[in-house]
């Protein structure tokens, strides 16, 4: 949530003189997210503000109860009020909204989910070291939430996938390009955009190939990176957001799998969270944290470093494994090696 604290408030938290309440009132701030974008609350707003009595009207609702939860989106930071009329913050603006490249509407049912039946699976998965569902698991069985969760992860690689591209060092005589696990297929389009001679294969699980982009040099492959024959001749493999699902033994096999796939100087592209933290503090640490605990409990993955994702890559038989960090893509981050010549 876009909140800040001003230094008195921050102090009392730090010093501990009041109980940590927004860890508890913040599971209460998604439901009023979720809740006012589907009541239309913020596509009401995007083209000038309102009063509370003119959205209720428009919306059907009760204005007294419209009033609260604008007040509540206030004061969370996703909403500004002025003389008793609201209008789009520019995290709301941005993310929120229809129209919007980057909009995460239709990925809130994802995160209402997670929030409601993933996450309180906590304790189980703390005891038994893995969640009692895994998340891709549900996905393949329930097109809804696949089609949220696509969604979500989509509205992030649109930020992203441009900025990656641009550093990726594409071989000069490259032609064939696997991603593995890339459902909406952004990453792909990006690298092609950019490489008109490249043409590009996604292989994911059906479910998530719903979601893809289409293009005329992009083919889709339906099927389990973990379980089917990847094939070969690749000149460079793409693994987004995949290796962070995955345990060492399947990070490993798959890495070797990855190598076979490829041709001689070929290039494989890890982008992913890793615990070396481009942005420093407090914050940052325990928001890779908590990702690290929610990739544990909804998956069985976890979030690494870089250097052990460039052991994993040298044990795969990659050589010079390098990270990079895209200006523009500070959520995601690169690992990239080569196959011997």
């Amino acid at each position: 949530m876009p909140l800040y604290f001003n230094p008195l408030e921050a102090a009392a938290y730090r010093l501990s003189l009041v109980p940590p309440m927004f860890d508890y009132f913040g599971a209460l701030g998604v439901h009023a997210l979720i809740a006012a974008a589907r009541l239309g609350l913020f596509e009401a707003l995007r083209d000038g503000p309102l009063t509370g009595g003119e959205l209720a009207d428009a919306r059907g609702l009760d204005p007294r109860a419209t009033r609260v939860l604008l007040d509540s989106l206030a004061g969370l930071g996703y909403l500004r009020r002025r003389r008793g009329r609201y209008r789009l913050s520019r995290t709301s603006r941005r993310w929120l909204v229809t129209g919007s490249a980057t909009s995460l509407l239709e990925g809130l049912a994802f995160w209402e989910r997670t929030a409601c039946v993933i996450w309180p699976e906590t304790e189980k998965a703390i005891r038994d070291g893995t969640p009692p569902v895994p998340l891709y698991t549900r996905t393949e069985h329930d097109p809804e939430l696949s089609r949220s969760f696509q969604a979500w992860t989509a509205a992030l690689a649109g930020q992203q996938a441009p900025a990656a591209a641009r550093a990726i060092p594409v071989p000069r005589h490259a032609r064939r390009v696997l991603d593995v696990g890339g459902s909406h297929a952004l990453y792909s389009l990006a690298l092609l955009r950019r490489h008109p001679a490249l043409r590009a294969t996604v292989l994911d699980l059906p479910q998530a190939l719903r979601s893809a982009a289409e293009h005329p040099r992009l083919t889709l492959l339906a099927g389990s990176f973990l379980d089917d024959d990847l094939g070969d001749g690749y000149d460079v493999v793409l693994l987004f957001n995949v290796i962070h699902g995955l345990d060492d033994t399947e990070t490993a096999a798959l890495l070797r799998r990855v190598a076979a796939a490829l041709n001689p100087g070929g290039i494989v592209v890890i982008g992913d969270q890793f615990d070396d933290r481009l942005l420093p503090g407090r914050a940052s640490l325990g928001l890779m944290r908590l990702l690290d605990l929610n990739y544990l409990v909804a998956c069985g993955g976890r979030v690494r470093g870089f250097a052990q994702v460039a052991g994993l890559l040298r044990e795969a038989g990659f050589r010079r494994p390098r990270h990079r960090r895209p200006w523009r893509s500070p959520v995601t981050q690169l690992a990239l090696a080569r196959t011997p010549r």
